[in-house]
């Protein structure tokens, strides 16, 4: 008499078949990616060219006394982080009202939450290169073109991170301040406003470390800072020079992201 044997548990189940449109989905985008790098001229030598340029020879040796000396890089440098704490601080402020009236949870009402949202797309979809370039042309070259044009960025970013994470904040304790007779405005300043003011301050924090970098290249346009040194080392052929500069703001870049990140690990 046999002995019924259970069905043996590691037999692995059969593979699902894919959908047609799945490989003819994948055969366009390779088909597409090819068309389209034919059009632009894409060779893969071009990755072993370039590293045979003699213009590499150019970069070497740096000379770290011109790049240390204050009058060249540093005041430059300094300048890029006052554009920098400027514009954080006015787009981040003026940010604050403008992202709880882009949120469904804290607006008045329908009128304000639409004429925000379309308000500030209009003012996403501009880059900040093409703020300073404006700016530049209005009210001429310097720091002060570019703190505008890096506080209108600001202004851009965080109202969009910010009135997202208003949205995902538990609307109890806003109710219950409407339910005890609040006025809107004391009703979100309670209700709201102490549970999002760490992501907050980690968010104008994270929009700092992006000030820095876009403050060096909105320099390249003429709106001040350490960016404008790097186009004229650039456009005068000193490579050498502008590999120096290059290191420097690497390497206080990295600093300022790493405090950066720290704070927001303890906020968030």
């Amino acid at each position: 008499m046999s002995v019924p044997t259970a069905p043996s548990t590691s037999q692995r189940p059969a593979t699902p078949r894919r959908h047609p449109f799945v490989y003819l989905g994948a055969a366009a985008i390779i088909g597409w990616t090819v068309f389209a790098a034919r059009q632009v001229g894409f060779r893969w030598s071009t990755f072993i060219d370039v590293w045979t340029n003699p213009l590499w020879e150019k970069f070497w040796p740096i000379p770290w006394e011109w790049v240390l000396d204050r009058a060249n890089v540093i005041d430059p440098l300094i300048e890029t982080f006052q554009i920098a704490i400027v514009a954080t601080v006015i787009g981040c402020g003026l940010a604050l009202p403008a992202a709880f009236a882009m949120s469904r949870l804290t607006t008045p009402n329908a009128p304000t939450y639409w004429v925000s949202r379309i308000v500030m797309n209009v003012v996403r979809a501009v880059p900040d290169l093409f703020w300073a370039k404006i700016l530049v042309t209005a009210v001429g070259i310097g720091a002060f073109a570019g703190a505008w044009a890096l506080s209108i960025f600001s202004f851009a970013v965080i109202v969009k991170l910010f009135s997202e994470t208003v949205d995902g904040a538990d609307p109890g304790p806003l109710e219950a301040a409407r339910a005890a007779g609040a006025r809107h405005v004391p009703a979100v300043r309670t209700g709201v406003l102490p549970t999002v003011l760490p992501s907050y301050v980690a968010y104008s924090l994270y929009v700092f470390e992006l000030n820095i970098r876009a403050s060096i290249v909105l320099g390249l346009v003429g709106a001040g800072g350490v960016g404008r040194v790097v186009e004229v080392q650039r456009s005068s052929f000193n490579f050498d020079r502008l590999l120096g500069i290059l290191v420097l703001v690497f390497v206080v870049v990295f600093v300022i992201e790493q405090i950066s990140v720290a704070l927001r690990r303890r906020l968030v």
